[in-house]
């Protein structure tokens, strides 16, 4: 007699292991983007590692074994319990003009955590229970400069920080409509600090230090529809659209403006405190943002779509002051091909991917940040279903990503790998013997 648990288990343990460990402990690496210092941060995919690797094609995107946070309309279309968690790794190189030099930084970080579960099998009727973050802050920049009377004076700009959500959402529909929505709690920290250094071979100057240390959380909503369109016998034409809606933060900041003397060995070493404020009480907005897609889908063999997304960067508010942001938009199309999903040839079993996006960023410094990128993936089962009765995939996306031009002072490029582990039905498969 002979005890059999599925191989499944124990990826999944490794992989949530991962996840909550990564979640505590964030692999930063030597990160460092510019552009995370304004807003909330650097915006994480807001996409299942599945639709990222076809460009993030989303807002239509809906199956019966994949849980499709972006548009909460797709859970209606949930048939089996689906565990996703994802993990990122980041590769960015930063170039600047003036001096021309060149950095680069590589980290790895969780993409989310979710649980999908079809509340019924015979109905449109499905939910979610997800955790994911939507930001980063990390960067740390020197710059340097000459003014009249003083040799030089050194800026020295660094910060930290993130944004995450916590979730759940419902999804229920018929044959032909879905509606979804998804409710949770936003909440994150923000920490920044300009140092200046004034050097001067005659005259001493102490440097000053700002730092501002803030936290904040609110609740948050978002809401998709869907609609499918039967073209033949086995196409389908599926239309959908999400929206996030505008969302008001409470937030505390700690402040402090000091005279500083700096040591290597110890640090930053208080002279003066100038002011000094605790719990400062006010409001974060979180700009709303919508988009509207298709997905023109062959049921075994094809797929292929298109989307656009818009946000209105343009209403952020930090206690009531704006940001170098302005409204923008995005436009996805992607692509996947299942050669034989029947097939003895594994290779044939795997789902092949593509896509691209462009855009303006929503960080404006002087002109506008266009922004592009190209992805492909695929999805690799770990074993055919029909011996374990299981739905387990190995899900990749690989982006090659661009952000400024010549035009701009700082140029970015980027490369990411993710890593996604669909796993279904793996808790309520009773252990066989045999």
């Amino acid at each position: 007699m002979r005890f059999v648990r599925p191989t499944a288990n124990s990826l999944f343990f490794i992989f949530l292991s991962a996840f909550l460990l990564l979640g505590l402990h964030e692999s930063r690496g030597q990160e460092n983007s510019p552009y995370s210092r304004y807003g909330l941060g650097d915006p994480i995919a807001q996409q299942n590692i599945l639709n990222r690797a076809m460009g993030g094609i989303s807002s239509a995107y809906a199956d019966y074994a994949t849980v499709n946070f972006a548009n909460p309309a797709s859970y209606a279309e949930l048939k089996i319990t689906s565990f996703d968690i994802g993990l990122d790794y980041n590769s960015r190189t930063l170039r600047a003009l003036t001096p021309p030099r060149k950095f680069a930084s590589s980290y790895l970080i969780p993409s989310y955590f979710q649980l999908g579960l079809p509340l019924s099998k015979s109905k449109n009727w499905g939910m979610n229970l997800g955790l994911r973050p939507i930001s980063r802050i990390n960067y740390d920049i020197l710059v340097s400069k000459r003014l009249p009377g003083i040799d030089s004076v050194r800026y020295n700009y660094q910060g930290n920080g993130g944004t995450y959500q916590a979730f759940t959402g419902v999804g229920y529909g018929n044959k032909h409509f879905n509606a979804g929505l998804n409710v949770g709690y936003m909440f994150g920290n923000k920490e920044y600090s300009s140092r200046v250094n004034f050097i001067n071979d005659s005259v001493a100057y102490k440097a000053t230090n700002s730092v501002d240390s803030t936290r904040f959380g609110g609740m948050f909503f978002n809401f998709g529809v869907q609609y499918k369109i039967t073209v033949s016998e086995k196409v389908s034409l599926r239309l959908g659209a999400h929206g996030n809606l505008q969302t008001e933060m409470k937030a505390s900041r700690n402040s402090t403006r000091q005279t500083i003397d700096f040591n290597p060995n110890v640090g930053v070493i208080e002279v003066d405190s100038v002011s000094y404020s605790q719990n400062e009480r006010g409001t974060i907005i979180h700009p709303s943002s919508w988009g509207v897609g298709f997905i023109l889908h062959h049921e075994t063999d094809w797929l292929f779509g298109g989307e656009i997304n818009f946000a209105n960067w343009s209403n952020y508010r930090y206690y009531g002051a704006p940001d170098n942001l302005v409204n923008s938009w995005t436009a996805r199309v992607g692509a996947q091909i299942l050669p034989n999903f029947k097939s003895d040839n594994y290779f044939s079993r795997v789902a092949y991917r593509l896509g691209a996006t462009f855009g303006p960023d929503n960080v404006k410094l002087n002109r506008t940040i266009p922004q592009y990128s190209f992805t492909f993936g695929a999805g690799f089962p770990v074993r055919r279903n029909v011996y374990t009765n299981q739905y387990t995939t190995i899900n990749t996306a690989f982006e090659i990503g661009y952000r400024g031009n010549r035009e701009n002072d700082i140029r970015e490029s980027l490369f990411k790998v993710s890593f996604g582990l669909n796993l279904s039905d793996i808790w309520f498969n009773k252990p066989k013997y045999q």
